[in-house]
């Protein structure tokens, strides 16, 4: 070709892509608004398909079972008419019911022929209208591409159009599921029942299509997004699925709608069972708040407690206070609190139960009842001791004190009392002033704890004892009824 003849041909190019520019552009826009109509009227049929199907199916079977119950009616009212009510036109019944169900039949069949008609046309001028604005678009990007951004709405909508035919929708059913794979395990057993349903009815509802792709299209797609399916039931198993089966039929949008109406369900009761979980651990963390704060106001109550205790003589006095001392204590720690019962088992008998403290009697009651229990098991053990400590005062020295075997060592030896008093080297006046008692002869026993306490204290007290006249034993290794019992042996028995 000849340079003259190439740049004559270049110029009619241009001429031409001038002229062709300027229709272009206005093509493409009625081309845009032809898709626009063809993907809405579509959308349309697609949603009738989803809800008013379904419901046609459903009178259609109903239909079929009414002929059936009008049919067994017939039946028997052939083998009853004898016994009809004279004036009853039972012919005039039947032919009335026939003609109602052949009526509800007939438009339900021709409603499911217009939605189907429908649908096929829909889909088919959605075809046709984005292959035509597709070839305008692929024309306009190559001689005006400054023009692609007035379209590109109508460009995204051609990825949601796609979803009209069985291919697309195999390809957003793959992404759905793939995607779904980080969250599935945190949805509940009711809601990952619901939503395989959906997804393996969406997925024999492609394979069932009649206006599908060819198979060898999308046979490796869809291959996957049933292993892909399969493996999430195995794996959680959220219950039995019958449509996994190859040989299981159904009318698959019915299918998945009734499934999307489960999925729907099971989400409400999911939301509700959480957000009652979530009550509940609000409340628990209130109602702790709640017990840590009355707890701490009881420790501050219970201290209150000890010191009145410590400073006033019950019964002879104070009884009304220590009554309203202890519901504090007791509201805070609670009826049960050991701490609290300990210190308030002395006091047992000033206890009535009223004042909001009858749980408080009742296990002091409960404590008492178990405690003597056991003192009957073991005062048959030392019954031969029973004669020689029975109305004895005695004192008991070393150790921590413990109430509830000081209450226990009294009662298996009968001691008219039993005071259990500690010694600390740092407080010899303490010392001083049991020995002032011994003087005073105010006990009849004295008893040492010899592990707890030191030398000196046995050597002060053994001599005072005897000047006195007043057994003085050391008890060895604890203070059990065991150790007292073979220390008053070892030294009152051997004596009488």
């Amino acid at each position: 070709m000849t340079p003259s003849l190439e740049r004559l041909a270049e110029l009619v190019r241009q001429a031409e892509a001038k002229t062709r520019a300027k229709k272009l552009g206005q093509e493409t826009q009625q081309a845009a608004e032809a898709f626009r109509v063809a993907e809405q009227r579509a959308r349309g049929a697609a949603k009738r398909v989803r809800e008013v199907r379904p419901v046609r199916l459903r009178e259609l079977e109903q239909a079929d079972n009414d002929e059936l119950y009008l049919k067994e009616l017939v039946r028997k009212l052939a083998q009853f008419k004898a016994s009809l009510e004279p004036g009853v036109d039972a012919e005039t019944l039947i032919s009335s019911a026939q003609v109602e169900i052949d009526r509800k039949r007939k438009e339900a069949k021709e409603e499911l022929e217009v939605i189907a008609r429908e649908s096929d046309e829909s889909r088919r001028e959605l075809r046709t209208a984005m292959e035509h604005y597709q070839q305008l678009r692929r024309e306009l990007d190559r001689l005006q591409p400054q023009l692609a951004d007035r379209f590109s709405g109508d460009d995204r909508l051609l990825w949601d159009a796609e979803m009209h035919f069985p291919g697309g929708q195999l390809q957003a059913l793959a992404r759905e599921v793939e995607s779904s794979l980080h969250y599935f395990g945190m949805i509940s057993k009711m809601e990952q029942y619901a939503q395989l349903k959906i997804w393996i009815g969406r997925l024999r509802l492609h394979q069932s299509a009649p206006d599908g792709e060819p198979a060898e299209e999308h046979q490796t797609l869809a291959q996957r997004v049933f292993h892909h399916l399969k493996g999430l039931s195995k794996q959680y198993e959220p219950g039995y699925i019958e449509a996994f089966r190859h040989d299981y039929s159904a009318d698959w949008s019915t299918y998945v709608t009734e499934a999307q109406e489960q999925l729907v369900q099971a989400t409400d009761n999911a939301r509700r069972a959480k957000d009652w979980e979530q009550q509940r651990q609000e409340q628990q963390v209130r109602d702790a708040e709640r017990q840590q704060q009355a707890r701490e106001q009881g420790l501050v109550a219970l201290e209150e407690l000890k010191a009145f205790l410590a400073r006033t003589n019950l019964p002879d006095e104070g009884v009304e206070e220590f009554l309203s001392l202890l519901k504090p204590v007791v509201n805070g720690l609670g009826a049960s609190d050991p701490s609290v019962l300990e210190l308030v088992m002395p006091y047992r008998e000033l206890i009535s139960g009223g004042n909001g403290l009858r749980a408080v009697r009742r296990n002091l009651d409960r404590i008492r009842q178990d405690e003597e229990k056991d003192e009957d098991v073991q005062k048959s053990q030392f019954e031969d001791l029973l004669a020689v400590t029975h109305g004895r005062r005695a004192l008991m020295i070393g150790g921590a004190v413990r109430e509830d075997s000081r209450r226990t060592l009294q009662r298996i030896f009968n001691f008219d009392r039993l005071d259990w008093e500690p010694y600390e080297d740092s407080k010899p006046a303490l010392l001083d002033s049991l020995e002032q008692r011994v003087r005073n002869r105010g006990v009849d026993l004295v008893l040492i704890l010899k592990s707890f306490i030191g030398h000196h204290v046995p050597e002060r007290f053994r001599p005072l004892c005897e000047q006195q006249g007043i057994p003085c034993l050391m008890i060895e290794h604890g203070y059990g009824p065991a150790q007292v019992g073979e220390a008053l042996r070892r030294g009152l028995l051997k004596k009488d």
